[in-house]
């Protein structure tokens, strides 16, 4: 007689043979689809966003008949969007008092001056202008593709990542709807200049940008673009090691960059880093901790009941 996990096995590969003839045609279909709309996406002069990399990304699991997979991991992900999404427009609704001398005040003690300001008045230039641009866009794509890779080539440390991802998100969000805060280009009116460059390029990239998902323009602290990119810092050094360390231009990039246009105080990258750090300490140590003791407890448990029923 077949054993049950052969007999399952067998079904497994019934069902995905069946499909198999279905795998293609749709795949490809959907490539088509997605092509055209992100093409229509950059002729409107809109950046394609974090939702369609992963719908790109399920084209590919469907491609490699990994979909059931894709969908139950990624949940997260899509929950951790739309919670944005709608918890963004909220914070932007009941925000009545907004922190704007706070942040303000927090940097002059750092360094005895605004960094925004400095930057911006004695350093400015074209090639800062486009590098910080650059940099900044990388928000946008890089968190996703890089849970991507995680997901396809280091799925224990993807699932760590996804929380971690999760908590600091959460707790961001919260935070914005608990303390708002300003921003430079409002609080000091240092200039935006990221809508400057707008206009350079003749396409409004980052203006649709911020009307999409900037309903609320006092989500200043902690710094998103700051929490990202040093979390996935730490997961790639955690991978790599040594070997990770240029992963770091990364975030110091990032850094100078929502600094210089005028988007974040440096008190809001230090409120970030510290966010990402817990979180990762939460996902990677506290809760591995606290599954390994109830484990432990579950299993003295059914020691004690194994014990329990020998015959005396």
């Amino acid at each position: 007689m077949k054993s049950e996990k052969a007999s399952k096995l067998e079904k497994k590969l019934a069902s995905l043979s069946a499909y198999a003839p279905l795998r293609t045609p749709v795949t490809l279909v959907s490539a088509v689809f997605v092509s055209m709309l992100i093409s229509l996406c950059l002729a409107n002069g809109i950046i394609p966003g974090p939702e369609i990399i992963v719908i790109c990304f399920f084209i590919y699991s469907i491609y490699a008949a990994r979909s059931r997979r894709f969908v139950n991991e990624w949940i997260p992900f899509v929950l951790v969007f739309l919670s944005y999404g709608s918890m963004n427009t909220l914070v932007g609704s009941l925000s009545k008092s907004v922190h704007v001398s706070q942040p303000i005040n927090a940097d002059l003690k750092l360094f005895g001056a605004v960094p925004t300001l400095v930057l911006q008045q004695f350093y400015r230039s074209a090639f800062l202008d486009y590098l910080s641009m650059f940099f900044y866009s990388l928000h946008f794509v890089i968190p996703v593709v890089f849970a991507f890779l995680l997901w396809k080539y280091f799925p224990k440390n993807y699932r760590g990542y996804v929380l971690a991802f999760t908590i600091g998100t959460y707790a961001a969000l919260m935070t914005y709807l608990l303390y708002p805060v300003a921003p430079p280009w409002y609080g000091i009116n240092a200039i935006r200049v990221l809508t400057q460059l707008d206009k350079n390029l003749g396409v409004p990239f980052y203006r649709s940008i911020f009307d999409f998902v900037g309903s609320n323009p006092f989500a200043a602290f902690p710094s998103l673009h700051a929490m990202y990119p040093w979390l996935i810092s730490l997961y790639a050094l955690k991978i790599g090691k040594a070997k990770a360390l240029p992963v770091l231009i990364f975030p110091a990039g990032v850094w100078f960059s929502v600094v210089y246009l005028g988007e974040h105080y440096v008190i809001d990258i230090i409120g970030a880093v510290i966010y990402a750090t817990l979180a990762f300490l939460v996902a990677e140590k506290l809760v591995p901790l606290i599954v390994q003791k109830r484990s432990h407890s579950l299993t003295t448990k059914e020691s004690f009941k194994q014990f329990e029923n020998l015959p005396s």
